[in-house]
């Protein structure tokens, strides 16, 4: 019985690296559809995820204007530190 359990356990915790992933490449696929927007239409984007288990905040800004400027200074007492990306980053 012992072994059943560690198998269901194993098979969670694939589970969580799965979804874990898909959800990383659904954030980095987000980010590259903003910047490809920001450049297309000429526009400021910034865009603020943040996942619900760990609050990790992820900011991405294409901001030529600094309009969204105020963003990373509202979240910089915020605790995880967000993460700021830029198009640079990308």
């Amino acid at each position: 019985m012992a072994t059943s359990t560690s198998s269901k356990t194993q098979v969670t915790r694939s589970e969580r690296k799965l979804a874990r992933q898909k959800r990383d490449r659904r954030k980095k696929s987000l980010m590259k559809k903003a910047y490809e927007y920001s450049k297309m239409c000429n526009a400021d984007i910034c865009v603020g995820i943040r996942i619900r288990e760990s609050g990790h905040v992820f900011i991405f800004s294409a901001d030529a204007s600094n309009f969204w400027s105020f963003v990373g200074s509202q979240l910089g007492s915020y605790y995880p530190t967000p993460f700021h990306k830029t198009e640079r980053d990308l």
